[in-house]
């Protein structure tokens, strides 16, 4: 999903196909999936709360703060490239927890969510950063 996402996103700018409408469903679409994913995952024992609780709560503040500048300042952010990478690692650390027999995938997904979660700060404090810009 995360591959096709970043494809996505790539061929709609290089086509110069993207839309206000993109710049809202995308990220929101991509935030459900991530979201309800991880919570089934979370309660089959296959990932922490901790994790759950970092991504759950950046995705909310993103679109609460993007429903803001859309209703209030007619804005739409497009997302930036640290999210995505954020979004890319969320997702390899979700697949990697699959497999929690394998000792070696276990420690790979535990260093994804250590870095997805470092990607997610960084990325958020650019978001607030360009929030307050607007």
């Amino acid at each position: 999903m995360s591959f096709t996402d970043l494809l996505d996103g790539y061929l709609a700018r290089k086509l110069d196909e993207v839309s206000e409408l993109g710049k809202i469903i995308d990220p929101v679409a991509d935030k459900i999936a991530i979201g309800a994913i991880a919570i089934l995952m979370f309660f089959n024992g296959l990932i922490p709360l901790w994790f759950i609780l970092i991504v759950v709560v950046r995705d909310v503040l993103i679109l609460v703060f993007g429903l803001y500048l859309k209703n209030r300042k007619k804005i739409v952010l497009m997302s930036n490239y640290p999210g995505k990478i954020a979004a890319l690692t969320i997702g390899l650390a979700l697949v990697f927890s699959l497999f929690k027999d394998a000792e070696l995938l276990r420690n790979i997904s535990s260093l994804l969510y250590y870095i997805s979660t470092i990607l997610i700060v960084y990325s958020s404090i650019l978001y607030l950063k360009r929030f307050k810009q607007t």
